[in-house]
């Protein structure tokens, strides 16, 4: 908020962000689209609202007494007052003496007072005389989850690969480099459409030819499927790869394209007979929102005939596709239609974490809703877990027979003689899980083991162990595999092969489900572990957290479905606007065009005389570090104050790299923030920057 005073204004009113505005009504579900942003500027004073709201078009009244959309920014004035109260969110409900005194109007200047009914609406015209009077507007309160339903932002999504249009790619323009091992056959491809083309068998190999004089390559290729490797193996080198890779500034602008063959489906019926290629997946999918535009994946079917097929995907643009039969495919997530039938679950069911929050709660869950006769519930301390005794009294009370089991998942013997006891269960559901969060950086294999452990070791020996067609394996998996969340390469990994496998199950003729949940509301289970700037990082990725009623109903949902991996989610779409990851793109709604896009800082200054142009830019940098942090104003961040003592964490500090670099259309090292710890140093910094490029 600004406390700027504009004429006409009662002293002391206080001018309120638009952006802000439509972006609170959002979070609440009320997500309005660009026909009816026509709020043009607000100001507060006490609970009274002064704004004035315009159509786009301003001919695009006459056809009306008053325009539907004029009247509707009207009434998102009168819902500004405790808009960032969390008492709850209120709607138009009834307006009572509505009278209209003028018509035609595009423009109107709004001004709502309490009173004892609710709230009255004076719209008046530039000229001061009166258009429309209502004299009370009743507003009443709805729920969160009213929202929800209505706007259906609780969703199931899944993932589809879309046609990718192939461009005319200037192979004989760019220099192609393979990289170690061709254990999928790729090389010999490549060649034949490349004229420029060089292999290395080590990182070392490169960076001394690159010592020695010899050019930069535009694109090096790296084979990343491996079928003698394991998941472990593969991730780990994997690792190592990405992060020697970004650390060489000289490879700055060139493309590392990662290649695989069978590691992703693109259609329900492939098989995927790479979940060593599909832990890649993720931890680069990963690695590219941390480090955007310096990794491809691509996965291909005819290795021998994939040259064009390769030549056209770095050409493409999109960080991640699919090659088949010479085509190219990127994936997207939509939005699943509802199942048409009703599924649920009987008999026996086991469940791995089960006395962790999402297991006692699914257990609960099953018993009462799905009338499950028996729980089988394994954790590493059984019987000793904090609340075992009470779950196992209150599921016995339930009427289900409940065994709560010592049993340390990830080895297998220990699982093997545990499930032998168990007489053909009729599902079984893994939830156990682990968060180590780190930017991909300085993620250590420790980190990365200690994630892939419970995730994905206990899933490939449940998968193993449990041949029988009939019964239902549901894995918990997360969105972070599919999305690539930044600081979490170990978690998508991990994931990503639970989804992998899922339907690498199908395939054989057995059931695999994987569920790539959006975060949980949990007050013990893995999302206790984020701090603020973590929730605030995921609510910005496009999600929000899930209650526990959301979340169980998307689960009965998921059920029914007929799909290998489903994403239950609730969507936030106030950040899905602007630059959003493109497997969101098509979830993002339409929005109006930002004045802060690529280069927005440049034109800040470029309207502004020399002597405002260093504060206009520390402005910029402050209210980019004030969006990563999710505070609510540019002036909680103070000009000297080192970033890292207002809480940026080494991922918020990618973040606000990235931010800076889509600003002000420059190339920004990662480290950018490392090394100007300001935001007064950072944005002299800029400046320098842009006055060497002639900005």
């Amino acid at each position: 908020m600004s406390s700027t005073k504009k004429p006409g204004l009662p002293e002391g009113a206080r001018q309120v962000d638009i952006e802000h505005i439509y972006n609170r009504l959002a979070d609440r579900g009320l997500r309005y689209g660009p026909a009816f942003r026509n709020l043009r500027s607000v100001w507060s004073h006490g609970e009274e609202v002064y704004a004035h709201a315009g159509l786009e078009n301003e001919s695009g009244g006459d056809d009306y007494l008053l325009h539907p959309a004029l009247f509707d920014a009207a009434l998102q004035a009168a819902l500004i007052p405790g808009l960032d109260d969390e008492g709850g969110t209120f709607l138009p409900f009834a307006l009572r003496g509505i009278r209209l005194h003028r018509a035609g109007a595009s423009a109107v200047d709004v001004h709502t007072v309490p009173n004892e009914g609710g709230i009255s609406l004076a719209l008046t015209g530039a000229d001061g005389e009166p258009v429309v009077t209502v004299g009370t507007l009743v507003r009443r309160a709805v729920s969160a989850d009213q929202l929800d339903a209505a706007g259906q932002r609780t969703r199931l999504l899944r993932v589809v690969w879309k046609t990718v249009e192939q461009q005319t790619a200037a192979s004989d323009q760019t220099h192609w480099a393979f990289l170690g091992t061709d254990h999928i056959g790729v090389t010999g491809a490549l060649k034949s459409v490349c004229r420029s083309f060089d292999s290395y068998p080590t990182l070392a190999a490169l960076d001394a030819a690159l010592r020695e004089g010899a050019a930069v390559p535009d694109v090096v290729v790296v084979s990343c499927t491996d079928q003698d490797s394991p998941v472990r193996s593969a991730a780990q080198r994997a690792l190592m790869l990405v992060q020697e890779w970004s650390a060489d500034d000289r490879l700055a602008a060139s493309r590392l394209l990662l290649v695989s063959s069978g590691a992703v489906a693109s259609r329900s019926q492939e098989d995927l007979s790479d979940l060593p290629g599909a832990a890649v997946w993720g931890l680069v999918r990963s690695a590219q929102s941390e480090h955007p535009g310096r990794f491809v994946l691509v996965d291909i079917d005819v290795p021998d005939d994939s040259g064009r097929a390769l030549v056209a995907a770095a050409a493409s643009g999109e960080p991640q596709l699919a090659v088949r039969h010479g085509a190219l495919f990127r994936p997207r997530l939509v939005r699943c239609p509802p199942p048409s039938r009703r599924a649920g679950l009987s008999g026996t069911v086991v469940i791995t974490g089960g006395t962790g929050a999402l297991g006692r709660l699914l257990a609960r869950h099953l018993v009462t809703r799905h009338g499950v006769e028996h729980l089988v519930l394994l954790s590493r301390r059984g019987p000793d877990a904090p609340g075992a005794a009470d779950l196992d009294t209150e599921l016995t009370g339930l009427g289900a027979k409940v065994d709560i089991l010592a049993c340390d998942v990830t080895d297998r013997s220990s699982l093997e003689r545990v499930l032998a006891d168990v007489p053909a269960p009729s599902a079984v559901i893994h939830t156990a899980g682990r968060l180590a969060d780190a930017a991909v950086d300085t993620l250590t294999p420790h980190r990365l083991d200690q994630v892939l452990s419970p995730k994905v070791d206990t899933a490939l020996h449940l998968h193993d162990l449990i041949q029988d067609p009939d019964c239902v394996f549901v894995m918990f998996s997360s969105v972070a595999g599919l999305v690539g969340n930044a600081g979490q390469a170990n978690y998508a990994a991990a994931n990503s092969v639970l989804d992998a496998l899922a339907q690498r199950r199908r395939t054989l003729g057995m059931r695999g489900l994987s569920l790539a949940w959006g975060l949980w509301e949990s007050e013990d289970g893995m999302g206790s572990e984020l701090s603020t700037a973590d929730l605030n990082r995921i609510k910005r990725s496009g999600f929000a957290p899930l209650s526990h009623d959301q979340g169980l109903a998307l689960f009965d949902a998921a059920l029914a479905g007929d799909e290998a991996v489903l994403s239950p989610v609730r969507l936030n779409e106030a950040a899905l606007t602007g630059h959003v990851p493109p497997i969101l793109a098509d979830l993002a709604p339409a929005a109006a065009p930002s004045a802060r896009s690529s280069d927005a800082l440049h034109l800040r200054l470029t309207d502004l005389p020399e002597a405002e142009r260093d504060a206009a830019a520390l402005e910029f940098v402050r209210e980019s570090a004030a969006a990563v942090l999710g505070y609510d104003s540019p002036d909680d961040i103070e000009a000297d104050r080192e970033f890292n003592a207002v809480g940026l964490d080494s991922i918020g500090n990618l973040e606000l790299s990235r931010r800076l670099a889509a600003g002000t259309g420059l190339q920004l090292p990662a480290t950018v923030v490392f090394d100007h710890p300001t935001p007064a140093a950072l944005a002299a910094h800029l400046r320098r920057l842009l006055q060497e490029n002639g900005s």
